[in-house]
């Protein structure tokens, strides 16, 4: 981690992607601005930075989700629990999650008759 953190331009983020993809490492948690909402809007953790939601992770989470945390909330943060409007109608964690700073979700369209 701190040799990668000396090279331009490679922050928390890239050194524990490397970290993780490169080096199988089992030991990092990789947080972009995706995880960092997801984890604060499931009340997971309650941080300002995603460094801050890094750390926190490390003691919120099991220790075997560390290094997929990122894969599976970065593509659900993409898709579902977007920035802005998240779609909770179709969300299946809808029912238990506490939504936090979310104050207006999107429309869920009908995949009948689109194109």
């Amino acid at each position: 981690m701190e040799a990668l953190l000396t090279l331009p331009g490679v922050g928390r983020k890239t050194a524990n992607l490397v970290l993780i993809l490169a080096h199988a490492s089992m030991e990092n948690i990789c947080v972009d601005t995706h995880v960092h909402r997801i984890a604060n809007r499931m009340g997971w953790v309650k941080t300002r930075t995603p460094e801050q939601t890094e750390h926190a992770l490390y003691r919120a989470t099991a220790r075997r989700w560390w290094p997929i945390i990122n894969l599976y909330l970065v593509t659900w943060g993409q898709n579902v629990c977007r920035p802005v409007y998240p779609l909770c109608p179709r969300c299946v964690l809808a029912d238990i999650c506490p939504k936090i700073g979310v104050t207006r979700v999107g429309k869920t369209v009908k995949a009948e008759g689109r194109r």
